[in-house]
């Protein structure tokens, strides 16, 4: 069994806070990963070149050595409003839209060296930690659920899980201005299932 995780800390969660209480716009949803390091633009009258609708690697990491990503939606903004900075009442343009940003993941093959050789060098990271059990993963969602909730408080009642367009098992769902920051866990869908994925989503009101 083993865990990769991301130092996630008390930045981590205050950039996810700070990313609910922005309008849901591009512009402003993608200055803000300018802002965060998310993304380096190739030309500033250009802007960020964001991959809605798929995984946003991180820049300056190595693939498979440390790199991580954000898992996207849709665009925020209006189908009918093309402009950046159209921030859409429409129930139906948000309804796909989120930022999801996962800080641990979690896995335990009977074969190590099977594993990797399917899946890739990942027992071999700098940042997983071999020996790490389900418990530790469990605490590591735990200790960032502390973290929002000294940042924003209780969160809802606990309820079925909303979002079909993102796995979970289990989640904790804050309300923050006109969007949710939501912590997750659930099967990843990038690897099929493969792994445990912990997470923070962001996504707004619909």
């Amino acid at each position: 069994m083993a865990m990769q995780l991301l130092a996630a800390d008390g930045d981590f969660a205050d950039r996810m806070v700070a990313l609910a209480g922005l309008p849901w716009s591009r512009r402003a949803v993608e200055d803000a990963f300018v802002a965060n390091g998310w993304e380096v633009p190739e030309d500033e009258e250009e802007g960020p070149d964001i991959g809605w609708w798929e995984v946003q690697f991180l820049p300056g990491r190595e693939e498979g050595a440390d790199d991580w990503w954000l898992e996207l939606g849709d665009p925020p903004g209006c189908v009918d409003d093309g402009s950046p900075d159209a921030v859409c009442a429409h129930t139906g343009c948000g309804a796909g839209s989120y930022v999801l940003h996962p800080f641990a993941y979690f896995a335990d093959p009977e074969d190590p060296a099977a594993w990797d050789n399917e899946f890739g060098p990942w027992h071999s990271r700098p940042d997983v930690r071999g020996e790490a059990t389900e418990a530790d993963y469990d605490a590591e969602y735990l200790r960032m659920a502390a973290l929002l909730r000294d940042r924003l408080g209780e969160p809802e009642p606990a309820g079925p899980w909303p979002y079909q367009d993102i796995d979970a098992t289990r989640h904790v769902r804050w309300s923050r201005g006109g969007a949710y920051v939501i912590l997750l866990d659930g099967n990843d869908a990038m690897s099929y299932g493969a792994y445990r994925r912990a997470g923070v989503a962001v996504r707004p009101k619909r």
